[in-house]
Parts: C-alpha cells; structure tokens; sequence
C-alpha cells in the first residue's frame, strides 16, 4: 500500500498486480522470463486487463486538486539509480537516436509517479529512468526505463512502463507531473512514448529471444488498450532502444517500434 501526504491529506494506493507482476518479471532468470513473456503472448488479454485494472485504481484512488486548486505533492525524489541516469540522461541534453525519428531532449531524470512501496524499498528502480520530448513535429512526450543488473532484458522494462503510465494517467496526476517533471511542455491531450533503453554489452544468445518476444507482446497489448473505450488515449508507440554504457557519447540506436 502506497501512503502519501498530499497537501496536509493523507491518501493510499494500493499496489496493483501490474507492479506485483512487474516485480515478479525482474526477479526471474531469462529462460523463466521467456516463458512467461510466452504465456502472455498466448493470453494478451490477462496483460491488457492487469493494465486497465491497474489504471481504475489508480483512477479512484488519486485525489483531485483541493479547494483551493493546489495540485498534487510529488514524491520525494529518490537517489537508488541515479548515478547512471543522471550521468546519461541529465535534463536539457538532447539524445540521437540512429535509425529513426525518435531523438529526444530530456527533461527530468529519476521520476517516480507514485511514492516508493517499503517494500520496494531496495529495488533499483521502480519509476521512470527519465522523461523527454522528441525532436520532431510531433513533439511527444517520452516514459524511459534504462536497463539495470535488476532488469536486465526487455520484458520487466515493458512492465514497468506500463505500471508507470497507468499511475500518471489520472488528469491530477499528469497536472503534477506537467508541472515537476515535464517543464509545461504537456497538454490535456498529449499522448506518451514509452522507450525501453538496453545496454548493447549485456546481449547474449540467452537473452536475444527476450526482445523479440517483448515487442511482439506490446504490440498485442498496445491493441488492446487502444481499442479499449476504457483506458484513456495516452499512449502513441513503444521503442526500443540500444546504447553502450561505457562509451556513451549522446547517440542512441534504434532496435524496434511499435
């Protein structure tokens, strides 16, 4: 259970099975995620009801501004992941991506929608590595979950962004997050990229199906959601993207989109 003091009002939020089978994905050896991520190729629909579910909740549990139009309080910032993040994904620099239109300028780093559970305590990283805008017309907002030794293929990133994107769709939530994190750069209508950013040097045969299998399920999920009348119009595509870590000079390649 999440517990937040919002403007001297204190609020709970359950932790939805999205998170917990978020948590159960990164804690998995490769050749098990594999077969999960097969299982839920098989059955799309259970991922995309855990998605909507998990946005319900967090829909009837995220307060409204108070009476005197005060937004939400964020977070506390957390400092568990940052000294890659923000080594990398600092706010103001802007990201290359060869191989497609996704460039980015970022704009925050180490973003946590909603308040750490204590029981996540000693996780890596539960939130958003960053978040950005792409350099095209478009100007879209981007989610980004950056590979971790805790979420070391596609498959977990895919799960916490999803959990990340139902935990700040709410109009309150995206008021607060507008506000802190995406710069006034967002509108009642804007629409979010969720990037999955892997490391190029921990590839290995092992976990080389993992990617594949991971785009083929967001796409079926992605399916979903958008021909659901019940989840709210907030996601455009999913990408995944390479980097090296150890000589990362602000050029990023482009493996896959949805």
């Amino acid at each position: 259970m999440y517990r937040v003091v919002s403007n001297c009002q204190e609020w709970s939020m359950p932790v939805t099975a999205l998170r917990r089978g978020f948590e159960r994905a990164r804690s998995l050896e490769p050749d098990a995620q594999i077969q999960a991520c097969i299982h839920q190729l098989t059955h799309p629909e259970l991922l995309a009801r855990e998605v909507l579910q998990a946005w319900e909740i967090v829909q009837s549990g995220c307060p409204e501004p108070d009476d005197d139009g005060k937004p939400l309080d964020s977070p506390p910032a957390t400092d568990r992941h940052s000294t890659l993040v923000e080594e990398f994904f600092y706010a103001t620099r802007e990201l290359m991506v060869l191989g497609d239109r996704c460039s980015f300028t970022c704009l925050s780093s180490n973003v946590q929608p909603l308040p750490t559970a204590p029981e996540e305590e000693a996780a890596l990283s539960v939130g958003l590595d960053y978040v950005g805008l792409t350099c095209d017309n478009s100007a879209t907002l981007v989610l980004g979950a950056v590979q971790a030794p805790g979420d070391a293929t596609a498959y977990p990133l895919l799960l916490r962004l999803l959990a990340c994107l139902t935990e700040i769709a709410p109009a309150a939530q995206r008021e607060r997050m507008n506000r802190d994190y995406f710069l006034g750069v967002a509108s009642p209508d804007s629409r979010f990229d969720l990037n999955l950013v892997l490391w190029d040097r921990a590839e290995t045969p092992q976990t080389n199906p993992i990617s594949e299998l991971t785009r083929d399920l967001a796409e079926k999920v992605k399916e979903a959601l958008v021909a659901s009348p019940s989840f709210p119009p907030i996601l455009r595509d999913v990408v995944c993207l390479r980097m090296n870590p150890d000589r990362f000079d602000g050029r990023m390649r482009f493996d896959w989109r949805v």
